[in-house]
């Protein structure tokens, strides 16, 4: 029988249970004043201005040719403001600041403290062992709460692509927190990651690192990050005029994607590439290698890497050299693994314990069943039939009272769920109570009746909608068939009147229009998923896949993430 070793078994907690783990080189920079919305709002790239209470973005400092300075999470915390930022970034975030502050009543300063990470589909259930009141407190960004008797902050925060969250607190009481915390997590056979672990899953999850896969060199457009750092709608902040350009001219020359070894059996062995490291095809360089190790989840060698425009197609299978080695490598979009969410998470905790529940009996003291259950509504709130099923659990056990507190809850959550109070009725009626089981019973037969007409009103409005759509594209049919009178080669006429007839489910009549806008501009991404809808209303699955594969590659060049997401879950419907 072979062991897993130690690294595996916290790579695969991390994983199916949740990990903790310390962070020395993360930081926070307190922002205040009463122009530090106005002040932040002008320097970063994101739009703080839109950013709600106990909430969070993305952002980041440019310079004005849109190199990245920094990069960093905003959290908003009443009238202050915090950044959060990992390999030390703190005092270049307050340098470029200061140097932009001139007359603005804004003052920031490096909080002294110390960060410790809770990740994994258990990183609630642990919070909430250590002192968070209710699952809602949880579902903030930022939160000031008291855990293990410490005054901390908790931001939202995934640094391995699962559930996540980062606790900060004082220095001072920073060894002794962390005890205690690995101690609660150990109960809950959540793990401790060592360096190489924490690396490890941040690579798989696609985050970029600042200093290893991004410096001051890097444009922000080939790094990806504008699709989720950027806001191209607000004013103006410093790097933004080359952001516009380089969006409306198309991709850069190289852009960030991740890469797959093939698994020849040294993978595990191989040791990590030095940063930077050519890739070359045909001993010419394509690509420059950045974060790069062997991921135990998916049995490979990956790594992050910046690829060049014509190489840049995810899915494609190159033969490469590195470091004077042959490899089998495939260009994959980031994240490399996408964890579960915790709907589909909660839902299989769920199933288990249905599994479970049949298994024992009314009289057990402990029951699995439970724990699994009140697990999965930490995952996800809204889970009715997790609900039902505790319910059912406490009921048989002669714990009504806690039985009907479940069911108030999920009506506090849900006051039109039908099955909570339909469990309501049943539960009083098993206390004696008739006359609340019967009010119950009546708002349970009230909400069908209710839910009953709104199926059938939305059914009609989704009618209306799809014939409103169809109105709309005959419309437009006119006046694209007056354009391509005088011009028959126009891209946008030809590209919409294909979309109408699409829309109009005249799948065959669409098809020469949407060839032509393709032949006119190879690279308008938009003409392929609709050309690839109108072959498979056709039934013409080969030929809508073909075309597909055509667009991905195509915006996969151009960095285009929108319509690249959109035809590869075409591409996946299709089978």
């Amino acid at each position: 029988m072979t062991t897993k070793t130690d690294k595996q078994t916290k790579t695969h907690g991390l994983r199916s249970t949740g990990a903790v783990f310390a962070l020395p080189s993360h930081q926070v920079v307190q922002v205040e004043g009463k122009d530090a919305e106005r002040f932040l709002h002008s320097q970063t790239t994101s739009d703080v201005k839109s950013l709600a209470d106990a909430d969070s973005q993305m952002s980041a400092l440019l310079d004005r040719k849109a190199h990245v300075l920094a990069l960093f999470d905003i959290y908003k915390h009443g009238d202050q403001f915090f950044l959060v930022s990992d390999n030390n970034q703190a005092k270049t975030i307050i340098q470029q600041l200061d140097a932009f502050r001139f007359a603005d009543k804004v003052d920031f300063k490096i909080l002294n403290g110390c960060f410790f990470a809770v990740q994994g589909p258990r990183a609630r259930r642990l919070l909430l062992s250590i002192g968070v009141k209710t699952a809602e407190q949880l579902d903030f960004h930022l939160s000031e709460l008291k855990l293990l008797d410490e005054d901390v902050f908790v931001f939202a925060k995934t640094l391995t692509g699962e559930d996540g969250y980062l606790i900060f607190l004082d220095n001072d009481r920073g060894d002794t927190f962390y005890q205690k915390l690995k101690e609660h997590a150990g109960r809950l056979d959540m793990v401790e990651l060592d360096e190489e672990s924490i690396e490890a899953s941040r690579i798989e999850a696609g985050i970029v690192a600042f200093g290893l896969d991004l410096t001051d060199e890097n444009l922000m457009p080939e790094t990806g990050l504008d699709h989720s750092h950027v806001s191209y709608t607000k004013g103006c902040y410093q790097g933004q005029e080359v952001l516009a350009r380089v969006k409306s001219h198309g991709a850069p020359s190289r852009g960030l994607v991740g890469l797959v070894f093939a698994n020849d059996g040294n993978s595990e062995t191989l040791p990590p590439f030095a940063i930077n490291t050519e890739v070359l095809l045909e001993a010419q360089p394509i690509g420059w290698l950045r974060s790069n190790c062997f991921s135990k989840v998916l049995n490979k060698y990956v790594a992050l890497a910046y690829i060049k425009r014509e190489f840049r197609i995810v899915g494609k299978a190159l033969s490469v050299t590195i470091d004077g080695q042959p490899f089998e490598i495939e260009v994959a979009l980031l994240p490399l693994i996408s964890p579960a969410t915790n709907e589909k998470k909660a839902r299989e905790l769920y199933a288990q314990a249905l599994t479970l529940f049949t298994a024992e009996k009314d009289d057990d003291e402990t029951s699995q069943a439970e724990q699994l259950l009140r697990e999965a509504l930490m995952l996800n709130p809204a889970l009715e039939d997790a609900y039902e099923a505790l319910g059912v659990i406490l009921s048989r056990r002669n714990r009504l009272d806690e039985a009907v507190s479940l069911m108030q809850t999920l009506v506090d959550l849900n006051a039109d769920s039908v099955m909570a109070h339909a469990n309501l009725s049943v539960f009083y009626m098993q206390q004696g109570l008739i006359e609340k089981a019967e009010e119950e019973k009546a708002v349970s037969m009230s909400i069908r009746m209710r839910m009953a007409a709104k199926e059938a009103t939305r059914e009609r409005q989704q009618e209306e909608e799809k014939k409103r759509l169809k109105e709309e594209a005959q419309g437009r049919m006119e006046m694209f068939s007056q354009v391509l009178e005088i011009d028959s080669e126009d891209l946008l006429a030809n590209s919409g009147m294909g979309n109408c007839l699409v829309t109009l489910e005249h799948f065959e009549k669409a098809l020469p229009y949407l060839q032509k806008a393709i032949e006119v501009k190879p690279t308008h991404t938009v003409a392929y998923a609709d050309l690839a809808k109108a072959f498979a209303g056709l039934e013409r699955k080969a030929q809508a896949a073909e075309i597909l594969q055509k667009g991905i590659e195509v915006a996969s060049k151009r960095g285009d993430m929108m319509p690249l997401k959109q035809m590869q879950l075409q591409l996946k419907e299709l089978g």
